[in-house]
């Protein structure tokens, strides 16, 4: 029973940070670049507007790049519990910030909201490298997809709460007040449940930025790494961009965009929690990479060529698998060829890539957007496919030597 109680504890984290992330989309589309925005008059062009909307977006996961390197190694000195205390403290704090910046119709405080919470935004990796203290490497797999279904559950429950509260005509800045319960709660669990084990055997000791560095230049590591980077970079240009691209052309307001993200985030969590323990059980990561990599570009390039909404929701449910598994078979490949006691660094790193890719991911869509509305997606799988070419291209560089032999 206690060991449920923790994993609760690690999956609340979780499913607050990305419910109040979830939230964000459908009410910062109208609070920039509705009719009616309180924070511009009419007077401000629309590729001034999507440029802010772009940088508000990009503000948080650049902040989180920052921070997660070293919250994440500071994990493995000081114990997992103490720095998530630090996160959700974080969290709370940013998401009341941000609601006292829309209430007030102040962008600076906005960002600085935005940023708070950004900067202490590692309670993913620290979670995740918690939950591989408590792994087998038979169980590491399932347990990173099941923890991380948090995301996907909490990006359900983030747009819908978001959407509902402007449908009942609440004010903006509400959603952000509500959002700032959650990781509170959450608090809650995490200091009466979680116990330290990485406090005991401590971890590595030194700078993160050159632990993070050495950790790149690892040859058994780098290629997963960039190709984690690659496959971020275009599934974020998409996702970032989605809700805007539904809005530019098709037209959908708060509450569609709010359905569309909370179906993809169902999608995305049933995926985590049934789909992708099923297939790490029977199949090999690089056999399962090659497949739901593969596929990507031809989804998010149909997305471009669709005439109506139906193709949109269509394409969401298979990009939303795809995308998952994906993600935890990169994850638990650089997991397997790290040290035990270095899982916590591990996970600052690959989270500050997911960051940096999240962050950089609007600034690109942002600048191609004026340029039209289709490039950003156009742009996005291109790069997913030069990702799938890193792989091939790895999965070559490797067969050569075995067939040498």
């Amino acid at each position: 029973m206690k060991s449920k109680l923790v994993y609760l504890a690690l999956f609340s984290t979780i499913f607050a940070d990305a419910a109040g992330i979830g939230i964000v989309y459908p009410t910062l589309t109208p609070l920039l670049l509705g009719d009616a925005s309180p924070v511009f008059d009419s007077s401000s062009g629309p590729a001034f507007r999507f440029a802010v909307y772009g940088l508000l977006l990009a503000i948080y996961p650049l902040m989180m790049c920052l921070g997660s390197p070293w919250l994440g190694e500071l994990s493995d000195r000081k114990g997992r519990k103490p720095i998530l205390m630090l996160c959700l403290a974080g969290n709370a704090g940013g998401m009341c910030l941000t609601a006292c910046g829309v209430w007030l119709g102040s962008l600076p405080l906005i960002c600085c909201g935005r940023a708070l919470a950004g900067i202490t935004a590692a309670s993913l990796p620290v979670a995740q490298a918690a939950i591989i203290d408590l792994s087998t490497a038979e169980t590491k797999a399932a347990n990173l997809s099941l923890i991380t279904a948090a995301n996907g559950i909490g990006f359900v429950v983030g747009p819908l709460l978001g959407g509902i509260m402007y449908q009942q005509g609440a004010a903006l800045w509400q959603p952000y007040l509500w959002a700032a319960l959650l990781p509170a709660a959450s608090a809650v669990l995490v200091l009466l449940f979680h116990a330290d084990s990485r406090a005991l055997s401590g971890g590595a000791d030194g700078g993160a930025w050159r632990s993070l560095w050495a950790t790149l230049r690892r040859p058994e590591l780098r290629q997963s790494l960039v190709l984690l980077a690659l496959f971020l970079v275009g599934y974020y240009m998409y996702f970032n961009y989605m809700a805007a691209f539904a809005l530019l052309r098709y037209g959908f307001d708060a509450w569609d965009q709010a359905l569309l993200l909370a179906y993809y985030s169902a999608c995305f969590a049933i995926s985590m929690l049934f789909i992708v323990p099923w297939l790490t059980r029977r199949f090999g990561l690089e056999r399962i990479l090659l497949v739901s990599l593969g596929c990507q570009p031809a989804l998010v390039a149909a997305a471009a060529v669709g005439a109506t909404p139906a193709a949109l929701w269509l394409l969401t449910g298979p990009l939303a698998v795809a995308v998952s598994t994906t993600y935890v078979c990169l994850l638990s490949i650089a997991s397997n060829r790290t040290l035990l006691e270095r899982q916590g660094q591990l996970m600052g790193l690959t989270s500050s890539i997911n960051a940096l890719a999240w962050g950089v991911a609007p600034l690109i869509t942002a600048a191609l957007q004026p340029l039209g509305t289709l490039l950003p997606i156009v742009v996005a799988a291109l790069v997913l496919l030069a990702g799938v070419a890193c792989m091939l291209f790895d999965r070559q560089r490797q067969a050569l030597p075995e067939a040498a032999k």
